[in-house]
């Protein structure tokens, strides 16, 4: 069997969207299929599916049409059943996501941390350092004026099921090897926190054994990440500190995040260390590495 239709064409956002499966070595190869939907989905989208992390088909649309995107994601094949609702999400929340995305639409980040704390306090009542909030929405909580549009959840290898178990109701991919844009191979989830109608995209994973080690917060285990406490809607939690937001924002590019976390750092005094030891094991280039010291105050290197 080369690969079998579980489900399409479905409705979300201006898309339409297949479910395929294919065996590979004993295991499961899931494909989320999305293409633009026009008349027949309400469409036209009110833009690209890329910033969910989708990537464009280059080769010719195994479901037929053009401008086709997908998902790939390697389980074991008993999770394939579990999958399937984390599609079905996928296409409910499609189109609030690009709400936020495309259209300025509200995104409930405080609520969604909350409702993030309040499940996995539980999960990790034996281990309550064993996940952390980190890039853009740590950041945020401590004080930068820019409001994310993702939230990342750091967590060690063993950490990662017990996320994608208490957020489950939530999830819009499953737990499973696959791609991250800014990391390359990671085994990870992404889930959509609140309602159909409003919410935020949350991810986290762990990168796999024997992976070059990266700068930053993304894909790694608490243990390796410099962390401060904050209380969040009666809870403390852990948040990355703001550095890693920093650099994040450096890597993307994003001059407006860059400078508003900067700022943040200057008023609350940055961490020297963390920020070399950063800025070594990063690819940013040497004269943005002297533009970011100068921002945040830190001696130059």
């Amino acid at each position: 069997m080369p690969w079998e239709m579980l489900s399409g064409p479905d409705l979300g956002g201006g898309f339409l969207f297949q479910l395929t499966v294919e065996p590979v070595g004993g295991r499961a190869r899931l494909i989320y299929h999305a293409q633009e939907g026009g008349i027949d989905a309400s469409g036209p989208p009110k833009g690209s599916p890329l910033p969910f992390g989708f990537v464009r088909t280059e080769s010719s649309c195994r479901i037929g049409g053009r401008d086709c995107y997908h998902r790939t994601f390697d389980l074991d094949a008993e999770a394939v059943p579990r999958a399937r609702m984390a599609y079905n999400r996928l296409r409910f929340v499609t189109a609030p996501m690009l709400e936020q995305r495309y259209g300025g639409a509200d995104v409930p980040v405080r609520a969604a941390v909350e409702e993030i704390a309040t499940r996995l306090a539980p999960a990790f009542a034996e281990r309550p350092d064993g996940w952390f909030v980190g890039g853009s929405a740590a950041a945020w909580l401590q004080g930068s004026p820019v409001p994310p549009d993702e939230i990342d959840i750091g967590a060690g290898r063993s950490g990662v099921g017990t996320i994608a178990s208490a957020l489950g109701d939530y999830l819009i991919e499953p737990l499973a090897e696959t791609t991250w844009r800014e990391t390359g191979p990671i085994f990870g989830a992404r889930a959509y926190v609140g309602t159909l109608r409003s919410g935020v995209r949350v991810r986290w994973g762990i990168l796999p054994e024997g992976a070059p080690r990266r700068a930053g917060d993304l894909g790694a285990d608490p243990e390796e990440v410099s962390t401060r406490a904050l209380a969040v809607g009666g809870r403390t939690i852990r948040v990355s500190r703001a550095e890693y937001g920093l650099l994040r924002a450096a890597e993307r590019g994003d001059r407006a995040e860059e400078r508003a976390i900067a700022g943040l750092l200057r008023t609350e005094g940055a961490d020297p260390k963390l920020l070399e030891r950063l800025l070594a094991a990063s690819g940013v280039a040497p004269s943005d590495r002297a533009r970011l010291r100068a921002a945040v105050g830190a001696p130059i290197a």
